[in-house]
């Protein structure tokens, strides 16, 4: 590993620390994972072919690839904003590079945000379409109906 790398993976680190994603640290790969909803995501940093930050997420796992998929995947690709999505042997991926330049701390939550968010929003309705499986369940959510005040009815 080069001085850039090791400098730009203390560098990351610092900024995840400081960005409030809790308990985010180095898994056996060098990867960072952290969850957002459904969907398990990463930072990478990466060397080749040049010095940058990746942020990537499994939408949804064991899905066929078709037509109808590359239709729902090229959709989403139309609104997304400096990321991607696209499939890979079964398994659908949201994803955005910084380059290690660019790379400050708003950049990076941004890329950590912007790729849990879309991620995590077509993790069930792909799921349900193409029978597949987000990386997580859906997190219920918790209802508590308004208070009636008897006074003011």
């Amino acid at each position: 590993m080069n001085i850039e790398i090791t400098w730009l993976r203390a560098y990351v680190e610092k900024l995840l620390r400081e960005s409030g994603l809790e308990g985010v640290e180095a898994d056996h790969d060098g990867d960072y994972p952290f969850r957002w909803g459904t969907a398990a995501c990463w930072v990478r940093v990466q060397e080749r072919p040049f010095a940058r930050v990746e942020v990537f997420a499994h939408v949804v796992h064991n899905v066929r690839s078709s037509a109808r998929l590359l239709r729902e995947i090229n959709d989403a690709n139309r609104r997304a904003v400096g990321g991607q999505v696209y499939e890979w042997d079964g398994t659908v991926l949201a994803a955005q590079s910084v380059h290690a330049h660019g790379l400050q701390s708003d950049t990076l939550v941004q890329a950590c945000v912007g790729v849990g968010t879309i991620a995590d929003d077509l993790g069930a309705l792909l799921a349900a379409m193409f029978d597949g499986q987000t990386p997580y369940p859906p997190e219920p959510v918790a209802f508590e109906p308004p208070s009636i005040d008897a006074e003011g009815a």
